[in-house]
């Protein structure tokens, strides 16, 4: 019987190298095609910030034939856009501590209890990221008026801070449903009380989703143009209403360009310091996906 056996054929390195070979030349060429995809339009812009108004930069030249500091000098000199980066800046971490605020009691609630009907509530929180942003805005305009908020500072935050809640929410329902219940019985059991068990248990274990929830709400409130528009002006410019001024009628792409380098720098260093913290299931959560 032992003659009629057909022995096994081991797996040798040899015989998986071409899968490997084949991985990592769709991984190269994935990773190739997502640089080029960003780095691309992210260097034009900042060219076209630099590019001197007295030699253009047209088709078949690569590169500009003259750069100057002349746009940047122009955008600061004609617009409120220091007013603008103050309103932007400081409104964006108020709104997102709002967020966090408003946002953890349902968070908790929704991360460690089990009730009916939570399913959609999960789904009706994503709501306000499927909506339009100006139909929201247009929606919430009249209620803004009528509380007194229309044209304010907290107005603002206030608005904000509602289009950061949903990321705010998912993410820290996500933080929370991860953490281990052993460890939650564990700390009962050596006397923790509600608030040490709050304290020292549930926030050092959310801590990375509750950085990621920052750091979409952050990133929310500095690109938010409509109900910056239909709330905030006259009376707060953001840095996006002062972008889309320069996108209108009357397209001046090297304006454009300086206050698109303005508001986006910042974004890409957040984006950097998120790296070093965030999970691939918390940048999914951001989206909806469980």
């Amino acid at each position: 019987m032992s003659d009629l056996a057909v022995p096994a054929v081991p797996t040798t390195a040899a015989s998986a190298r071409p899968r490997l070979r084949a991985g990592g030349l769709l991984a190269g060429l994935t990773t190739a095609l997502l640089l080029v995809w960003v780095l691309v339009p992210l260097g034009m812009g900042l060219l076209w910030s630099f590019v001197d108004p007295s030699h253009s930069w047209s088709y078949p030249d690569t590169f500009p034939s003259a750069l100057s500091f002349h746009n940047w000098s122009s955008v600061f000199r004609v617009t409120n856009v220091l007013g603008a980066i103050q309103v932007s800046f400081s409104v964006a971490p108020l709104a997102t501590l709002l967020a966090f605020l408003l946002s953890l009691p349902t968070a908790y609630l929704l991360g460690r209890y089990t009730f009916p009907g939570k399913e959609t509530v999960k789904i009706l929180i994503l709501l306000p990221i499927m909506l339009p942003g100006m139909v929201i805005a247009l929606f919430l305009s009249p209620l803004f008026s009528m509380l007194g908020l229309a044209q304010t500072y907290a107005g603002l935050v206030i608005g904000h801070a509602f289009l950061g809640i949903p990321y705010m929410l998912r993410i820290l329902t996500v933080s929370f449903e991860a953490v281990p219940q052993d460890v939650i019985d564990a700390a009962e059991n050596l006397g923790a009380s509600r608030w040490t068990l709050f304290a020292e248990v549930f926030i050092p274990l959310i801590m990375p989703g509750l950085f990621a929830a920052a750091i979409f709400t952050f990133i929310t409130s500095l690109e938010e143009f409509n109900l910056s528009f239909v709330i905030g002006l006259p009376n707060y410019q953001t840095i996006p209403t002062i972008l889309y001024g320069f996108l209108g009628r009357h397209f001046i792409r090297t304006d454009a360009s300086v206050v698109s380098a303005i508001l986006m720098l910042p974004n890409i260093v957040l984006l950097f310091a998120a790296e070093r913290f965030l999970k691939t299931e918390y940048l999914a959560s951001a989206f909806g996906k469980m």
